[in-house]
């Protein structure tokens, strides 16, 4: 189905990018291609205890870091430390507050699958203040 986009005091954005940090635009993947997700919470106003939850499509899993050895991604400057984070099969969520200056948190994802895929919206939301919310980025993602 059709998912609203909306940013209410939180904003938050996904990109993809090469190992080289590469903008790759239109999620359009290569079978066994590495791509690096960042994700850009900024907020108008400072809100503490934000969730953000990017759901994977079918055909992309997650490069848990704890498994894997770092990559060699020099060109990441400006990349934020959650409060903690969590690994599931079909998400990832980083949890952390939100003020007017941009967080950028980075994962890895591995395409695997061949297929075109239906990508969830990214989103952040205020655990206690529901009004506070950011929904963006529903569309297809294609493995090839």
């Amino acid at each position: 189905g059709k998912v609203q986009e909306t940013d209410n005091v939180l904003r938050v954005r996904r990109e993809y990018f090469s190992r080289s940090g590469q903008p790759l635009g239109q999620p359009n993947f290569k079978q066994n291609q590495l791509v690096v997700v960042r994700i850009t919470l900024t907020s108008s106003l400072p809100v503490e205890n934000v969730v953000i939850t990017d759901m994977l499509p079918a055909g992309l899993e997650i490069e848990n870091p704890r498994l894997t050895a770092d990559r060699d991604l020099v060109w990441i400057k400006d990349q934020a430390n959650p409060e903690h984070f969590d690994i599931r099969d079909d998400r990832i969520n980083f949890f952390t507050d939100a003020n007017v200056t941009n967080k950028s948190f980075y994962y890895l994802v591995r395409a695997v699958s061949k297929g075109k895929f239906t990508r969830g919206p990214v989103s952040a939301d205020a655990m206690y203040n529901g009004e506070y919310r950011s929904y963006n980025g529903a569309g297809i993602v294609t493995v090839q």
